[in-house]
């Protein structure tokens, strides 16, 4: 009997990343996502992973129209659609669709989004022993259910085909909307979901928050006494470079990316139209941490920070700001990249240097 793969999209998943909404939830969500030039990104993230599949031993059971059947086609990948979910884009349809998927008996459900849907599809698969994986199309992708690219979304789902995968078990995580507040982020575990064990393409669920050690904040005052007047710093969301903002002029977000000219915040919580207009006028820096237990660098929370952005800002520009800690619980001892594109990928890859206290710091390899 083939093995039976089920494919699900969220056709509007990430469209807050690159306008600095920090998420996609709600239609007044994605009004204003669409409103600040928000492009779907979804369906050509998914057309990267489905291509792996072309040729593979498999039968593959998808969605009508943009939640899967027209991304199948244009990856060159026949599917075989078994559900036609209404047109609002509700949670519910996604339930429902995923219900009909598990109707036909899948092997592995296959699904791009983020967090939001990752709960939705983990609702509907109940005590079903179905194998979850996530092409990675959110904002924030906290849990331990994504691949790290689509392109390993589409490797992984191979092998799982051919037989190679075992299995575990992996949090479901999302941002706690009522526990959180301006200077603190919570997440919230929604449970637990069989995913492929396979560290070479998964991400790790992200780790909980914690305040920066004296060491990495020593270094972020250090860092901030050292921007220069006349350049440009972007400096990305964490409690990390939260630290560094501190010591600058004007209060910058938990969550958001924030413009500094010098010392001074120019514009705070920015899009990435608001970064672009700014990049092309002054040497032009950006500065982030990792995203704990996951070691995203780029593409997990921060996607202002676009590809398009960072083919313009010079390798040495790129500062990179982490505990000892979060260095030492990184998975495979690396980090990784998924901006989009993977030719700045693969242009970021190699090994950054990762400062972790004054006059100390750590070279750390980037993969892709």
């Amino acid at each position: 009997m083939a093995f039976k793969v089920g494919l699900l999209i969220n056709p509007l998943a990430g469209l807050g990343g690159s306008t600095g909404l920090k998420g996609s939830d709600g239609a007044a969500t994605v009004a204003r996502a669409l409103e600040l030039g928000a492009r779907p990104q979804a369906h050509d993230r998914c057309v990267r992973a489905l291509r792996r599949l072309v040729g593979g031993e498999m039968q593959v059971l998808t969605v009508a129209g943009d939640r899967g059947e027209d991304a199948c086609r244009a990856a060159g990948l026949h599917a075989d659609v078994v559900a036609t979910p209404a047109a609002e884009y509700a949670a519910q349809d996604t339930i429902e669709a995923c219900r009909a998927l598990l109707a036909e008996s899948v092997d592995l459900l296959l699904f791009g989004g983020g967090d939001g849907t990752a709960r939705d599809v983990a609702s509907a698969l109940g005590d079903a022993p179905t194998t979850l994986l996530g092409i990675p199309c959110g904002v924030k992708m906290y849990s331990g259910v994504f691949a790290r690219s689509p392109e390993h979304a589409g490797e992984l789902a191979r092998h799982c085909a051919e037989g190679h995968v075992a299995h575990r078990e992996a949090e479901l995580l999302d941002i706690d909307e009522q526990a959180s507040r301006e200077d603190r982020v919570s997440t919230r575990l929604y449970g637990y979901v069989r995913v492929p064990a396979d560290p070479r393409h998964m991400q790790s669920a992200k780790s909980g928050s914690s305040d920066p050690d004296r060491a990495v904040e020593a270094e972020a005052a250090l860092f901030a006494a050292q921007m220069q007047a006349g350049h440009l710093y972007f400096l990305g969301p964490g409690r990390t470079i939260q630290a560094l903002a501190h010591h600058l002029e004007g209060d910058g977000t938990l969550l958001g990316v924030d413009a500094y000219l010098g010392r001074s915040l120019i514009c705070r919580d920015a899009n990435e139209r608001d970064l672009l207009n700014l990049a092309g006028r002054y040497p032009t820096h950006a500065v982030v941490s990792l995203t704990g237990g996951q070691g995203c660098l780029f593409g997990r929370g921060n996607q202002q920070l676009s590809a398009a952005l960072l083919a313009l800002i010079a390798p040495e520009h790129l500062h990179v700001l982490a505990s000892q800690a979060k260095i030492a619980a990184l998975p495979q001892g690396q980090l990784f990249v998924d901006t989009g594109d993977p030719l700045i990928d693969a242009r970021l890859s190699g090994f950054i240097r990762v400062h972790t206290a004054p006059g100390r710091s750590a070279m750390v390899r980037v993969v892709h």
